[in-house]
């Protein structure tokens, strides 16, 4: 029997006895990524192979082909991408449902992809050396991450973190470098996972706090949601780079995001600055990571295009919630270009990096009281009165203008 059209048997493979009784099982999932190992990513990886640039590729600057509309989901018509549909993303849905419903709809389509794991795993199923990210030939040293790490904390960066925290953050990094080495956009896939559940976890208890009518922070809630907004897209971009394919990354990485929610909600619940220093700590490795990765494949990352939804974030639609996590950045400063990965991965560690400063922020807002507001807010220039006296002096002076005005007007 023939084959999906989206694999290729590497050269050697055979199929075994048990291969038909694995191929019923994920044959379902794989025809839901119809794009997985398109003819597009085929001639870009032959082109890189063979050091071939084809006349549309020159024309590009990249070696991918022109041709065709973009195949990551977003309907439009620029260039062909090499990337996954993200539109057609895994556990994506067609509808809100019960909670039992869409347990179970997960429990089948995570049965195949196990199954599909395992096979490809111990050789009773053929891989594909087409799919993404592998096929991508992107690399990250752990250990030049952790030298990035030593230079910016020797340099005055280091993040003045409880003991638990850093223990536990240094656990953390511990296990991401044995189980994601050299294999970097899985790893990116897994820390966006986790980098946006604090944002949840903090909008949650002001939501809490607010109804029991302790305190009401509405700008700082539309911060974080900004912040979620961002990291969002930062997990859609490594989505559409095939960082979620194994069953395997998924399962590690939404039980780890489950925990951490509710570590976090505890830990607010006691103390928000440390809540808030805690995500600082990694942010501040999400810089260093970034930045290792964009220095490492500066070359290759330029020569592949953008995903459709990195573009669409960056540079089209509407970039109001883009604008309103930089807290620091005044609205439309910051337009940064999207024209290859290259720049893709440069703006998401200049993202991180303003997670940074607005978690600092946030830090100075549960200590001192220094209010964190929307780059938006109409009370957001720290020029504005602030002191008893001059509030009391633009009473007086608005009191007389109104008084001005009665008299105008007369009997």
């Amino acid at each position: 029997s023939s084959q999906p059209p989206s694999w290729s048997t590497p050269k050697g493979a055979e199929m075994t006895s048990f291969t038909p009784l694995l191929l019923a099982f994920t044959l379902p999932p794989l025809r839901l990524r119809p794009h997985l190992a398109s003819s597009r990513l085929a001639r870009l990886t032959m082109a890189d192979e063979h050091g071939v640039a084809t006349d549309s590729t020159k024309r590009s600057g990249f070696r991918f082909s022109s041709g065709g509309a973009s195949s990551d989901g977003l309907g439009d018509s620029k260039p062909s991408s090499p990337y996954l549909p993200i539109s057609e993303g895994y556990l994506d849905g067609d509808k809100p449902d019960a909670a039992w419903a869409l347990a179970a709809t997960n429990f089948v389509k995570q049965g195949r992809t196990i199954l599909s794991q395992i096979g490809e795993t111990v050789g009773l199923l053929p891989g594909d050396p087409l799919r993404p990210p592998a096929c991508l030939g992107l690399s990250l040293s752990n250990e030049a991450v952790k030298e990035a790490e030593r230079r910016r904390e020797a340099a005055g960066g280091s993040v003045d973190a409880h003991p638990v925290s850093r223990t536990l953050y240094d656990v953390g990094c511990l296990l991401l470098d044995n189980l994601f080495d050299q294999r970097p956009i899985q790893r990116f896939w897994f820390l966006e996972i986790i980098a946006r559940i604090p944002y949840f976890s903090y909008v949650s208890m002001l939501h809490l706090y607010e109804s029991f009518g302790w305190w009401r922070g509405p700008e700082l809630r539309k911060v974080h949601n900004a912040e979620e907004w961002n990291e969002l897209h930062h997990l859609l971009i490594m989505e559409a780079l095939g960082g979620n394919a194994q069953w395997s990354d998924r399962f590690l990485g939404y039980h780890v995001a489950f925990s951490y929610y509710w570590f976090l909600i505890g830990v607010y619940l006691c103390s928000p600055r440390i809540a808030y220093q805690f995500m600082e700590l990694l942010e501040a490795h999400a810089v260093d990571t970034y930045s290792t990765f964009v220095k490492e494949n500066r070359e290759r990352l330029s020569q592949l295009p953008p995903p459709a939804v990195a573009r669409s974030y960056y540079t089209e639609g509407d970039l109001y919630y883009f604008d309103d996590f930089q807290v620091d950045r005044k609205p439309g400063s910051r337009r940064p270009a999207c024209d290859s990965l290259l720049d893709v991965f440069e703006n998401i560690a200049i993202d991180e990096g303003e997670h940074v400063k607005t978690m600092r922020a946030c830090q100075d807002y549960a200590v001192l009281g220094k209010v964190v507001v929307s780059p938006h807010a109409v009370n957001s220039d720290t020029s504005s009165a602030t002191s008893d006296e001059e509030r009391r002096a633009l009473w007086k002076q608005w009191a007389e203008e109104v008084n001005q005005l009665g008299g105008a007007a007369g009997p």
